[in-house]
């Protein structure tokens, strides 16, 4: 009876070798690809920080527009004002 007993628990060890032998390559392979994925990772880091930067410098392009149109209606009104003083 323990012979028999002995010899199922040999055959489960068998089963869970077989299967460990069968599970370590994907393990592998799973750790080196998220090596990779780290990789990515950083590099979409460093993208995101000069977008950040785009970002951070769009409040100095918004002034600069505002004061291009600014200066080009108080160009336009002094036009139409001296239009308006040399007609009468």
């Amino acid at each position: 009876m323990l012979e028999q007993r002995v010899g199922n628990l040999e055959t489960r060890m068998d089963r869970i070798e077989s299967v460990l032998l069968r599970i370590e390559p994907k393990i592998n392979e799973i750790a080196a690809d998220n090596k990779e994925f780290r990789k990515q990772i950083a590099d979409f880091g460093a993208r995101l920080s000069g977008l950040e930067g785009h970002l951070k410098a769009m409040p100095n392009m918004l002034q600069l527009v505002l004061a291009i149109l600014t200066t080009w209606a108080a160009g336009a009104a002094i036009v139409l004002a001296l239009l308006k003083a040399t007609h009468p």
